[in-house]
């Protein structure tokens, strides 16, 4: 398990992983958006893809997450991710967060690092 986040919905296909995570330790945050985060990990080149997160829904049918990039239609055992830009669709599937590959534990580390040392370069910057 990770020390830096936790892992809240993890949804799978095989070229694509969709997560959400809550980083640890920032429990007097009060800007949301710098402790939740909806990150698109693209398996063939490693990448990491942030969301933007602009709503969220949830009902008896199922919950929807609304990005910038596109729209997310979630249940208990799958998801649809539509883009916005040229309204693809991938169909996920929910996954376990205990089954969350090691790599891509990695990379959101390495993400979240490198939001920390942007916060810290405008900081600096401020001061």
């Amino acid at each position: 398990m990770s020390e830096t986040f936790e892992i809240l919905y993890f949804f799978n296909t095989p070229y694509n992983s969709l997560v959400e995570i809550k980083r640890r330790n920032f429990d007097f945050e009060t800007d949301l958006s710098k402790v939740f985060f909806w990150i698109l990990y693209e398996k063939k080149t490693h990448r990491i893809y942030p969301l933007q997160f602009i709503s969220m829904k949830d009902d008896l049918l199922g919950q929807e997450r609304v990005f910038k990039q596109g729209t997310l239609f979630f249940n208990e055992q799958e998801g649809t991710y539509l883009n916005s830009s040229d309204k693809a669709k991938m169909i996920l599937k929910r996954m376990p967060t205990a089954t969350m590959t090691k790599l891509l534990k990695i990379r959101i580390d390495e993400f979240l690092l490198s939001i920390d040392k942007q916060t810290e370069k405008q900081l600096e910057k401020l001061l």
